[in-house]
């Protein structure tokens, strides 16, 4: 019995000093108990320490998602109480994601009430221009985006009017067949538009895709057959066609939530991003900064700006492309299927002037990305080390069917045999029986060490990534023979090639630049007899060789045939290359699975110099 009286005494005793504590508590304590719970991000616990709890709490974490979920530290000044009541300043500072500190003196009413001072809510005490009609609130206005320009200063990817196509998602019945519907139409992913239209709010535009306006137009009956269906106008940064350079230039298209998380606060949902290509490799300089407010929202438009940080418009990107060349690329490949790339460069400057990819809807830039045997197109470089060696042009070298090396038997594609013939008449029906016999007169790193000075084998620097080239030496007398025609373990890049034709246009390599701001960068000049046999003999092969698709395009045109080897099969599948030189202009050609260069790689080359005119006297 004693015992439990002493555990009631106990409880009793308890309570006691809490109410004490509580009725005790100053207005001083009350203020710095409220400031404390606001700072800590505990809006509800901050809110019952005034006189209008759910008023209190409602409004302390409207204001707190209005400031984008900011953090705030609340200072309370000195109190002056006068009876029941009391007063006092606060100094609250929120820390704003993507604007910073905004700090401001606020004034604090206490009131004494039966359970201890109270602190007196109203909305002034949150900011002493709030009203019980507003809040505080942002606003964010994304910047201009910059546009990438060409060589001449013309803008290549600029605003165009284009159509955002979705639905609304009130209008729709059925999430699932509405998808399926949209993914008739436009090319999206069915399973996902459905997730994103069930996962939307109730008047959400839930966008499927954006369409440039021609292409939006021939949907438009089909699209007006879709239930809630909405096609909204807007402008959107894009090359002049949609397939016009488009691996190389990139997209702009709404940041997933992953691209978010990695571009930081500068960004948020909703926002256009560089998806690949150069919009994505200068996303940071084209993007600019945003403008940034922090305002006080009436019923939730923006009335008044308290804080403006101000934003920064994107910088333009100039390019090395030139328009002119481009569209001739783009029309050479036209509207080509099957995996083909062509690249075309300034041989007195290493500037890319026309960088094309077929099937045009890839991201892959195959045209410097690709890794492929170079196949009889490293003849130039084989050639340039047989003149080092000591070769004369005019040396005759027969041109078998066959010829058998180590055990190996190697066969003509292009050209098949044509007997004792000069060495020059070999190079320009691309004779491999010919190169392989020949392959005894190098010492295995010759073909390596020649081919540096021609830019194969050596590191490219581009703000875009690009396939690494490679010239090992063979291993045996086997596979020497196979490096003299361009296979064994050889890889090249249509970018790379390109370069190899433009140091036969220009004497000198010249590295590659896409960036008009970049520095230039070469190699030692060639020896003046090897450039100027290379020429001839590249011109040989318009003129009666394999490379005769080029014989009628206007001015002097030299080139190169290529089908390279790959794979298991027998007989092996083949890519098809050209490469070709024309005053101040080189280009290279790859199909790939296109089995002859010269019957299908030379024409592409040769639409494209028609496509670019009789040149320039």
């Amino acid at each position: 019995m004693g015992a439990l009286v002493v555990a009631v005494l106990g409880v009793g005793a308890a309570s006691y000093v809490v109410w004490h504590k509580s009725s005790q508590a100053g207005p001083s304590d009350a203020l710095r108990d409220f400031a404390a719970a606001w700072s800590r991000g505990d809006d509800a616990a901050a809110g019952e320490l005034t006189e209008r709890p759910p008023a209190a709490t409602a409004a302390l974490k409207a204001n707190r998602r209005g400031l984008d979920g900011a953090k705030v530290t609340v200072v309370p000044g000195p109190v002056e109480a006068r009876g029941e009541t009391a007063r006092a300043t606060m100094r609250v500072t929120w820390d704003v994601p993507g604007i910073g500190r905004y700090a401001y003196r606020t004034n604090a009413a206490l009131a004494h009430r039966e359970d201890g001072w109270r602190v007196v809510w109203q909305p002034t005490l949150v900011h002493p221009r709030l009203d019980e009609d507003s809040r505080l609130g942002t606003v964010r206005e994304t910047a201009r985006r910059g546009r990438i320009l060409a060589r001449d200063g013309r803008p290549i990817v600029t605003l165009r009017r284009v159509v955002r196509v979705g639905v609304e998602r009130d209008k729709v019945r059925s999430p699932a067949a509405t998808a399926a519907a949209m993914a008739r139409v436009v090319d999206i992913d069915r399973r996902a538009y459905q997730q994103a239209i069930e996962r939307a709010g109730p008047k959400q535009f839930v966008e499927a895709i954006t369409l440039r306006e021609a292409d939006a137009a021939k949907l438009e009956p089909e699209l007006d057959r879709i239930h809630g269906a909405l096609a909204v106008e807007d402008r959107a940064p894009l090359a002049p066609t949609r397939g016009f350079a488009r691996a190389l230039l990139g997209t702009v298209e709404p940041a997933t939530a992953e691209q978010l998380k990695k571009l930081g606060t500068r960004y948020a949902p909703g926002d256009s991003v560089g998806q690949w290509g150069l919009e994505s490799a200068f996303e940071r300089r084209l993007a600019g900064s945003p403008e940034r407010r922090i305002v006080i929202r009436v019923k939730g438009a923006p009335a008044r700006t308290l804080r403006r940080r101000r934003g920064r418009a994107g910088g333009d990107l100039k390019t090395t492309l030139d328009i002119p060349t481009q569209r001739a690329a783009e029309a050479a490949l036209a509207d080509k299927s099957i995996a083909t790339a062509l690249v075309a460069i300034q041989p007195s400057t290493g500037d890319v002037l026309a960088v094309a990819n077929r099937p045009s809807d890839s991201s892959f830039d195959r045209a410097l990305e690709g890794r492929y045997p170079p196949g009889s197109t490293f003849k130039v470089i084989s050639t340039a080390a047989l003149l080092r060696d000591g070769l004369d042009t005019n040396e005759i070298v027969a041109c078998p069917r066959t010829r058998n090396v180590g055990g190996r038997v190697f066969r003509n594609f292009e050209g098949g045999a044509e007997g004792a013939v000069p060495f020059a008449r070999d190079f320009a029906i691309s004779c491999n029986t010919a190169f392989v016999s020949l392959a005894s007169r190098l010492s295995p790193n010759a073909l390596g060490r020649t081919a540096r000075e021609y830019g194969l084998g050596r590191p490219v620097k581009l703000p875009l990534r690009t396939g690494a080239t490679q010239v090992p030496p063979g291993a045996d007398a086997v596979a020497r023979a196979a490096t003299m025609i361009g296979q064994d373990k050889i890889l090249v890049t249509p970018l790379a090639m390109a370069g190899v034709a433009a140091t036969v246009a220009d004497g000198r390599w010249r590295a590659p630049r896409l960036v008009s701001s970049d520095p230039r960068r070469s190699g030692p000049p060639l020896p003046a007899d090897e450039h100027a046999q290379l020429r001839k003999v590249m011109r040989s092969v318009v003129i009666s060789g394999t490379g005769t698709a080029l014989a009628g395009v206007p001015g002097e045109v030299a080139g190169k045939s290529g089908t390279a080897e790959f794979g298991p099969g027998d007989p092996p599948k083949t890519h098809a290359w050209f490469i070709a030189l024309r005053d101040d202009l080189a280009v290279a050609v790859l199909v790939e699975r296109g089995r002859s260069g010269g019957s299908v790689a030379a024409p592409i080359a040769a639409n494209f110099f028609a496509g670019l005119g009789t040149p320039a006297q």
